[in-house]
């Protein structure tokens, strides 16, 4: 009789422990291999180039600001101030995370820009910082001759591209170095790779929450964390701009009024700011926005949001779990030695 229950016990606890296994595959939120256009293939040459270019102050008009000089390092890849300062004084729009960006199918908050390649605004007809006059001002051309001029830039273009310093291989160069900003060191994927511990209790619990009761995989879709649309979410303007209508603007479409990208959220944990223009400064305040369902006077805003009820424990759950989604990795990323 001792034998049978003991083994009787023996199978439930090794049902239990399949169950268990079944429920905890999470082989969907693991991050995937990140999307290369077939004309801009990986280097670690073109890498370097990238992270060079990346940091340096020449590509910009006076030799004054850089990519890295908005996105930075230390505050998750994105902005340091609620907007983003550039020539043209303060601008409208917070400065997104290059965190993770390897996956938009879109780029700038209202998707105007295609590919990482085309957001440099280095490529012809495509403006972007480095050439729009309100942000780093750079004539392209001039800074094509600039780089030209100086040695250890040729040899280093010469080893990334058979055709040497353009203004096409300034923009591969610098996408494919934000190709590798991946937060796949990020205790969430050690958790979704099997680590069991990689993860405290109020972070499971969190991740629960994100993906029923708090509704944010509505959106934060698994396995970016972003379904790559657009959504108003009623974020109140705030910035030099009285209105931001968004993608709107983009595609006329007046059911995209005040709509924005869906960031992802890996390293936001470390984010200064939050939102298209920088309308908040925690993730406290973000998810109170989401909790008491974002603005109900927004006639344009999402059918999705609503109040959520979510209590301060679940609350603090919530922001246990957006922590463990940061790479310290890439939150140490330093400025490169420069030609």
């Amino acid at each position: 009789m001792k034998r049978l229950l003991l083994f009787c016990c023996m199978l439930f606890a090794a049902g239990a422990s399949l169950t268990t296994a079944q429920a905890e595959d999470l082989s969907d939120w693991k991050l995937p291999p990140v999307p290369v256009p077939a004309d801009n293939p990986p280097s670690k040459a073109k890498i370097a180039l990238g992270h060079q270019l990346a940091f340096d102050t020449r590509l910009s008009k006076n030799n004054s600001m850089s990519c890295a000089g908005c996105h930075r390092p230390t505050t998750g890849g994105g902005g340091h101030t609620a907007r983003a300062f550039g020539h043209g004084g303060e601008l409208g729009r917070w400065a997104p995370s290059w965190d993770n960006a390897a996956y938009s199918t879109s780029m700038f908050w209202d998707g105007r820009a295609a590919s990482l390649e085309e957001q440099t605004g280095a490529l012809p007809g495509h403006m972007g910082p480095i050439s729009a006059p309100g942000e780093m001002a750079g004539d392209v051309k001039a800074v094509v001759q600039r780089l030209k001029a100086i040695p250890a830039y040729n040899k280093a273009f010469s080893k990334a591209f058979k055709d040497g310093v353009t203004r096409q291989n300034i923009a591969k160069a610098i996408a494919a170095y934000e190709r590798t900003l991946i937060a796949r060191h990020s205790p969430f994927q050690r958790y979704v790779h099997g680590d069991s511990k990689a993860l405290s209790p109020a972070a499971k619990r969190g991740f629960e929450l994100f993906r029923n009761k708090a509704l944010c995989i509505e959106c934060h879709t698994a396995p970016l964390l972003t379904d790559n649309a657009f959504h108003n979410i009623g974020v109140p303007q705030v910035g030099p701009l009285k209105e931001d209508k968004g993608r709107y603007v983009v595609t006329k479409d007046k059911d995209d009024i005040g709509a924005f990208k869906t960031p992802s959220l890996y390293n936001s944990a470390s984010f200064a700011f939050f939102m298209h223009d920088g309308a908040f400064s925690t993730m406290q305040q973000v998810i109170a926005h989401y909790n008491r369902g974002g603005d109900p006077n927004n006639a344009h805003q999402d059918g999705l949001i609503e109040p959520l009820h979510l209590n301060a424990k679940e609350q603090s759950d919530l922001i246990a779990f957006m922590q463990s989604l940061t790479d310290p990795n890439l939150n140490h990323i330093h400025r490169p030695a420069l030609p």
